[in-house]
């Protein structure tokens, strides 16, 4: 399951971590994660989030989210190995823009 961490910590609960940005969380680890009151809370506010058609295990795809919250999905990622796994499926030219750009960012160039 993709989970999106908007927030600007690292969150860790019932040995579950989710980084800012995104995240692939087995539906256990979710369980585990949703347990703790502080990240019930989280959800609630909207700082961790599962985007809407999310919800095949280990799945990383931005197909299911429409352009806008998948660039800001993709804004919100650190992880190069995640942006390059959602160029595989990716064919618009304005989210395939945004991974180029954030993988430049993050390789500083």
């Amino acid at each position: 399951m993709l989970v999106h961490n908007r927030g600007n910590y690292t969150r860790i609960a019932n040995d579950v971590k989710v980084i800012p940005g995104a995240n692939t969380l087995t539906d256990d680890d979710f369980k585990a994660f949703t347990k703790h009151p502080m990240m019930k809370t989280l959800i609630n506010h909207g700082e961790i989030v599962i985007p809407e058609g999310q919800t095949i295990v280990n799945a990383v795809s931005l197909k299911d989210l429409n352009a806008d919250d998948a660039i800001e999905l993709v804004k919100d990622t650190f992880s190069i190995e995640y942006l390059e796994h959602f160029k595989l499926d990716e064919s618009r030219k304005t989210v395939l823009a945004a991974i180029e750009a954030q993988i430049a960012e993050i390789q500083g160039e």
